[in-house]
């Protein structure tokens, strides 16, 4: 009996031991990406009459310049996902002799005219960030969050308002009166009036 599970036991590893490793269940294979990751965005925006400089800043650099032919830049890329087929592109790029500018584009990529291009909009978000509150601790931040905030601690937010215009009216005053000293007129601003301005 003995005998028969050791023999069982390593018919069973050998057999295992021919599966192809990308077949075996249960093991994760990480995505292997390796060369120049270049877009169809990045083709888009090359020129004919461009500069080695130019190309360079929107390409990267090349992953083979050929020392033999310095005016011909390889882009490879290739992406093997864990659990798929490999995928391989490629673009070559060719500069003239006498200018060092580009002439022509070969590769896995569509060169699309100018004018078949599509409109990109581009839109800008603007994010506000509030200025910083008192810093509390971790049981003051729970309770005021349950909404247990002790007031005579802290004061309250139109006590901290009142305190606030009370300071930029008594600012305003202090620069109206110099501007009054330097011979310039000075106009009266309230808190009210600035904080609309503001807004």
């Amino acid at each position: 009996m003995k005998s028969f599970l050791i023999y069982t036991f390593s018919i069973l590893i050998l057999a295992m031991g021919g599966c192809s490793k990308d077949k075996i269940p249960g093991v994760y294979r990480i995505d292997i990406q390796q060369g120049n990751d270049v877009t169809q965005e990045m083709i888009n925006k090359l020129q004919p009459g461009m500069t080695k400089k130019q190309v360079a800043y929107i390409m990267s650099t090349p992953l083979i310049i050929d020392t033999f032919h310095p005016n011909r830049w390889d882009y490879l890329y290739t992406f093997h996902p864990g659990n798929g087929e490999r995928e391989q592109r490629r673009i070559t790029l060719f500069f003239a002799d006498e200018d060092e500018t580009l002439f022509r584009v070969e590769g896995d990529f569509n060169v699309v005219a100018r004018e078949d291009l599509p409109v990109i909009e581009k839109q800008d978000v603007n994010v506000v960030v509030p200025l910083k509150s008192k810093d509390t601790g971790f049981f003051y931040s729970v309770r005021d969050t349950l909404g247990y905030d002790d007031d005579d601690q802290y004061g309250t937010k139109e006590q901290e308002k009142a305190e606030n215009a009370a300071e930029f009216e008594q600012d305003a005053k202090e620069m109206a009166a110099e501007a009054e000293q330097v011979g310039g007129e000075a106009k009266e601003v309230t808190a009210e009036e600035s904080i609309n301005e503001i807004e």
